[in-house]
């Protein structure tokens, strides 16, 4: 006997609803914890369901996919698409809705890629973020340098090179004299621009805060770059 499965996911509760070619019915309620999931788990075994299908919402699928990823045909549906199926009756339980529609075959799966593919994505997004924020970091750091008038920036090819982070360094350091700060600049700049105009985009006018600022954004653009 053919036996279907429907999965309303909310944020702290999952609906359930076990549904036979009989059409016997029966429907539960589980909270969303890993030993409540389990147990969840551990129903649908015990009535032998072959065929599960639960709503994409939000993020709140992801465990609940992973722990039920052994039944045999486990589908994911967008809620939107369930919701748009002709048919369903005002009084009807989004779970049963989902087990009916299951059971009818009118529900096509969307696709999941393979738990290592889905691994994998993490840490694309992961990357993708921490470069994001490297960037917001990079513009705060050079409008903080802007505000102590050193405009080292206009000179240098980006604020993500070596010359660039080299001053930085110095700065957060407590390094302010201009000098010193020039020689930190790669020789081919300083010959391209000219070691008066360099020296003079150097000299700024740093206060204590300025530096423990500069210092700060610089521990967080190290730490970005230590993870990507």
């Amino acid at each position: 006997m053919r036996i279907v499965c429907g999965l309303d996911v909310h944020k702290d509760s999952v609906f359930v609803c076990i549904l036979n070619e009989k059409g016997e019915k029966f429907e539960a309620k589980y909270g969303v914890l890993t030993p409540e999931l389990e147990e969840l788990h551990q129903l649908l075994l015990t009535h032998e369901v072959k065929e599960v299908t639960m709503e994409s919402t939000s993020i709140y699928w992801y465990p609940i996919w992973r722990i039920l990823s052994d039944i045999e045909c486990l589908k994911l549906v967008n809620p939107y698409f369930i919701k748009q199926l002709p048919g369903r009756k005002s009084d009807v339980r989004d779970a049963a809705w989902i087990a009916e529609c299951t059971m009818k075959d009118l529900i096509r799966g969307s696709f999941v890629p393979d738990e290592i593919v889905q691994r994998m994505r993490q840490y694309n997004r992961r990357i993708f973020d921490l470069n994001k924020e490297k960037v917001y970091k990079l513009t705060k750091l050079d409008a903080l340098l802007q505000r102590c008038n050193i405009r080292i920036s206009n000179y240098v090819s980006s604020t993500d090179s070596k010359s660039y982070k080299d001053v930085v360094k110095l700065l957060s350091e407590g390094i302010v004299n201009a000098e010193k700060l020039t020689e930190a600049i790669h020789g081919r700049t300083v010959n391209r621009v000219g070691k008066e105009v360099i020296t003079a985009a150097l000299t700024g006018v740093v206060n204590e805060v300025d530096i423990d600022l500069i210092r700060q954004y610089r521990e967080e653009i190290l730490m970005d770059d230590k993870h990507l």
